[in-house]
């Protein structure tokens, strides 16, 4: 069996480490491979460490082969980022089954659930439910959970993880694909939670905590290691980057996830802009969520437009495995991969297609030359991780 997880490791900490135990442990997995997000998060902000750093931490707690998920999709809705992780998963080969860790652990509901949610989708259904609501003055978020909720558990669509489970499904059964689910039921503080609460502490507790203190917690020791050698950013470090590309130009509908109202509330609101956080914070409503507004600030300052979203979802999400690390196990299935994989393996940035990619490793490169005052190694010549473990 080889376990795939579709996560974004913002740090890997101690929750991570159990499920990649619980993968080898319990489900007797012969690999896991990850497939994670770039140097930029689905909630559109800079992850705390590069993606580099973050491949080290998880190869040196169990994880076998480390994967990117496009920058398009890794910055993109939970519905998008979790079809760009399973197809990126399933482009492989040799995953057989997608792990993923959520409040409720019923995989028999979440199948059904799932099967459900592809037969209201195909017969037009739940569109129309969701024109209703919105129609209310609910966002499209808020729409569709609402239409939702006639036909699946409010507590399965009411909580992030089990939202990207349900979405794993939905992409699994949709696409008639070859792998099975397993869930590891979620442990500690709530995923929003931004106060530590002992090991098992959130990713965003844990984010908050480093960025008050400098100091990390609630992560394996080796990680922390790793982590305490290397500098973390987090979302305001990018405010004066972002300050300039909105000065630059003011057609903001074309990027990604923008809206003509939310463009208009950019320009009529730049006036006051401060930096990245109080930006998201002035922009938001009771029908746009901070989330929503970080990853459309997020697209701008990454050049990445609803045509470049567009083009990269049809030709299937997936154009490539871009290879961030693997461990000595995982070297085992590289040959595997190249064999049975329906894209190629890369490890070299010249092989690289989407400029996306290295731009917003560039991007992230600037970002940590200009807080550190240090020249940084670009994409082109860093090396990807290699741990014999």
């Amino acid at each position: 069996m080889v376990v795939g997880i579709v996560c974004e490791y913002n740090p890997f900490h101690n929750g991570h480490k159990l499920q990649i135990d619980y993968a080898k442990n319990i489900l007797k997995a012969d690999a896991v491979v990850v497939a994670m997000s770039g140097n930029f998060t689905q909630r559109g902000e800079l992850a705390c460490f590069d993606k580099y750093t973050r491949a080290e931490a998880a190869l040196k707690c169990g994880v076998d082969i480390v994967l990117e998920i496009p920058t398009i999709f890794a910055t993109a809705s939970a519905r998008e980022f979790a079809a760009a992780g399973v197809e990126l998963l399933a482009s492989t080969g040799v995953v057989d089954t997608v792990l993923f860790g959520a409040e409720c652990d019923d995989v028999n509901l979440f199948k059904g659930c799932a099967t459900k949610l592809v037969e209201l989708e195909n017969s037009g259904k739940l569109d129309e439910d969701i024109k209703i609501s919105l129609s209310t003055g609910l966002s499209y978020a808020l729409a569709r959970s609402k239409a939702l909720e006639a036909y699946i558990p409010a507590d399965l669509i009411n909580s992030p993880n089990n939202i990207l489970g349900l979405e794993y499904c939905r992409y699994i059964k949709e696409n008639n694909l070859s792998m099975d689910i397993a869930i590891i039921k979620r442990q500690g503080n709530d995923y929003n939670e931004t106060a530590l609460s002992g090991d098992l502490s959130s990713a965003s507790a844990i984010r908050a905590h480093l960025n008050e203190t400098d100091m990390i917690w609630a992560v394996p020791d080796i990680a922390k290691a790793i982590y305490e050698n290397n500098t973390h950013l987090n979302c305001d470090d990018v405010s004066q980057l972002l300050h300039y590309k909105l000065l630059s130009e003011n057609d903001y509908e074309k990027y990604l996830d923008c809206t003509f109202d939310l463009a208009d509330r950019i320009r009529n609101n730049l006036k006051d802009y401060v930096n990245f956080s109080q930006f998201c914070d002035l922009l938001k409503t009771k029908n746009i969520a901070y989330s929503r507004i970080s990853r459309v600030l997020c697209h701008i300052l990454l050049n990445i437009t609803q045509k470049d979203f567009k083009n990269a979802k049809s030709h299937g999400y997936i154009s490539y495995l871009r290879m961030l690390g693997f461990s000595k196990k995982g070297a085992e299935y590289l040959g595997k991969i190249k064999e049975k994989g329906t894209v190629p393996l890369i490890t070299a940035p010249t092989e690289i297609i989407n400029s996306h990619d290295i731009f917003a490793a560039d991007v992230y490169r600037a970002v940590m030359t200009s807080k550190t005052g240090k020249a940084r190694d670009n994409e082109y010549t860093r090396k990807f991780n290699l741990t014999n473990l």
